[in-house]
């Protein structure tokens, strides 16, 4: 008895483990997807800037409220905090704590 019930919970840890490892790489996607599109906003809003401080463009209205909605779209995508970006501002803690 006690022997079915011991592989019945390795096979139930096993299957466990195997989830979990795909929840994780599934997160580590869903992570490097939003920096990725956190990259081409950014590109973007550059590019933008450039065009709007150009003589021909400046001080147009429809141009300064896309500039200031794509800025608002970075900075909310700068502040998406996901499990694996956690991992980076620590390594930076112990540095500024070290010095």
């Amino acid at each position: 008895m006690w022997f079915w019930l011991f592989l019945v919970s390795i096979f139930i840890n096993l299957v466990s483990a195997l989830y979990i490892r795909w929840l994780l790489k599934s997160i580590v996607l869903i992570n490097e997807d939003v920096v990725s599109i956190e990259n081409l906003i950014k590109v973007f809003q550059t590019h933008l800037k450039t065009i709007y401080e150009m003589e021909m463009f400046y001080g147009d209205e429809t141009l300064q409220s896309l500039l200031k909605h794509t800025t608002e779209l970075s900075n909310r995508l700068e502040g998406l905090d996901l499990l694996v970006n956690e991992e980076e501002p620590l390594e930076e803690e112990t540095k500024d704590a070290d010095t």
